[in-house]
């Protein structure tokens, strides 16, 4: 591992994505891989667990997380108490001049860090993720959501840990050809393809979808589908409404319970999607979370 430090920007991070985010971008440098990493932070709280995760990600790009600068003195406390060197530095700001206003592209407005203490760093490589444009502006845009969030619902949201250590586990891919139709199938229309289907829409009872590898359907599924037509025991048919008159995986048949055997069903803006597979010679549903 070469021993230069290369030193990561962190201090316009407001939160423990933008980190990740930044330190993944930074590992874009091929000189920032095989290296001791410091960190500059901002005044932004840091628990073990999360510093541990970005430690984590730094070691899975073979590199070492050496040193941490910070103006939060707790995330400084929480770093020494599990071996990573750190140092608090006070947090200074500018002034806005009343005419021009910040321009955060030059220097003086930008944060100042302390410099006492580390002359040994001096000549660090540093990467700022973050840049400005000629207005002082930050050329990285926040995405935006076309809806407008309950605040009710926030409280059922289920908590997902993001930042959990890195794998070294591949992707799987799904090299089969896929096809993807936008419409309604209705009754005495047949799809069949050799590969996976994806139907934007619902499929009426009388259609009836065929397919060798998997069927998805983003709407109402109460027509046949027939997965793994040949052969593929691993298939999977998917809808977000599962009410299909019958469904065929491979060699496996079944078909809709008689409790459910109506024509149509009600439509509802809440959907339990669901995924149906072979299990034991047997199809059956399973919730998709």
């Amino acid at each position: 591992m070469n021993n230069d430090l290369f030193v990561i920007d962190l201090s316009s991070c407001n939160n423990t994505g933008e980190i990740i985010t930044s330190v993944s971008t930074a590992f874009e440098v091929p000189e920032a891989k095989e290296r001791k990493i410091g960190l500059k932070l901002g005044d932004i709280l840091l628990n073990q667990s999360q510093i541990l995760s970005i430690q984590s990600l730094i070691a899975s790009y073979a590199s070492e997380l050496e040193y941490v600068e910070t103006a939060n003195e707790s995330t400084k406390n929480i770093c020494e108490n599990m071996g990573i060197k750190a140092q608090l530095y006070e947090k200074t700001y500018t002034v806005p001049n009343e005419e021009i206003g910040f321009d955060l592209s030059k220097e003086e407005n930008q944060t100042q860090f302390n410099q006492e203490n580390i002359s040994e760093n001096e000549g660090f490589e540093e990467f700022k993720p973050i840049e400005f444009n000629e207005d002082g502006k930050q050329i990285m845009e926040t995405y935006k959501k076309a809806y407008d969030e309950n605040e009710e619902e926030k409280q059922t949201w289920e908590e997902v840990d993001y930042y959990a250590p890195p794998t070294d586990e591949p992707v799987v891919v799904d090299s089969k050809q896929t096809i993807y139709v936008t419409q309604t199938l209705r009754s005495g229309q047949v799809l069949e393809f050799d590969g996976n289907i994806v139907i934007i829409g619902d499929c009426h009872p009388g259609s009836e979808i065929k397919a060798t590898g998997d069927i998805t359907v983003w709407g109402v599924l109460g027509s046949i589908a027939h997965a793994g037509a040949k052969g593929n025991r691993d298939a999977k048919i998917r809808a977000l409404k599962m009410n299909a008159v019958q469904l065929r995986i491979a060699d496996c048949y079944s078909r809709r319970p008689d409790g459910t055997n109506i024509p149509y069903i009600i439509k509802s803006s809440v959907f339990t999607p669901e995924e149906a597979r072979i299990v034991d010679d047997s199809i059956v549903l399973f919730k998709i979370n």
